[in-house]
């Protein structure tokens, strides 16, 4: 049995709402974030003291995507995007399943290589009213139909694409796809995590996928985001600080 669909983030929640938050949602997710902010400065000690580990189990593979007609349509579609949102879209997927394996949690491999590679699809085109994991699911929805994946898979992916724009999602409730798309993205974007990774494994990603634009073409995404739907999730982000800590982030893409 998957997440409930219906709760805050969810994809039951996302077509209700359009993504808009109530004062009690906002006051909510304020706390998540701000332990989020807590959790980046403990990061950011670990990596600058070099507190990180030397090497993880299947770290060789990590670069490896799936071998399937679903793979290759959400490869398809990813390549789409502007060109800094198909680096942190690969970016996303290998950093998400690095963590998963530190966790030791299991990931289906071609469900969580679509939600990454199509998590922020929806962002290429700001919509008045409408949160962009909406159209993200759509996209992703779109390509798991073609390669004739169950009406289940292609819900568990819509899910886990909302959920990651909810800050604090939890593996508990939001599931292991939308907990590590959440994972991989905010490590590329903020850093998050970035400690619980070798070096190695950082400057690898970075070599295969460059960062190259990320910061100015991602922020001015966010801001048009932000503008469209004034009271959803990156709106509270942003205001929160999410634009600053991206160009903070502790790499070198700027």
């Amino acid at each position: 049995m998957g997440p409930d669909p219906d709760r805050l983030g969810g994809i039951g929640w996302l077509e209700r709402t359009n993504g808009t938050l109530t004062k009690s949602e906002k006051r909510r997710l304020l706390g998540s974030i701000v332990w989020g902010q807590v959790l980046s400065f403990i990061g950011r000690v670990k990596l600058a003291t070099g507190r990180v580990p030397g090497s993880i189990p299947t770290q060789a593979h990590l670069l490896e995507p799936p071998d399937s007609s679903l793979a290759r349509a959400a490869e398809q579609a990813c390549a789409e995007q502007p060109a800094a949102l198909v680096g942190h879209a690969h970016r996303t997927w290998i950093f998400g399943r690095a963590l998963a394996v530190v966790d030791r949690v299991a990931l289906d491999p071609e469900l969580f290589y679509a939600a990454a590679l199509l998590h922020d699809a929806g962002l290429v085109e700001a919509v008045i009213g409408e949160d962009f994991t909406l159209r993200s699911g759509l996209v992703a929805a779109a390509c798991l139909r073609a390669s004739d994946r169950a009406d289940a898979d292609v819900e568990i992916v819509r899910d886990a694409i909302s959920a990651h724009a909810t800050p604090g999602a939890a593996l508990a409730v939001d599931g292991p796809l939308g907990f590590y798309v959440q994972a991989g993205a905010v490590l590329d974007l903020g850093g998050l995590r970035a400690c619980d990774l070798p070096t190695a494994v950082l400057d690898r990603v970075q070599a295969a996928h460059p960062r190259s634009g990320l910061t100015g073409s991602v922020t001015a995404l966010i801001a048009a985001e932000a503008a469209a739907v004034p009271d959803g999730r990156f709106a509270l982000l942003s205001r929160a600080g999410f634009k600053l800590a991206i160009r903070m982030a502790p790499f070198d893409d700027k």
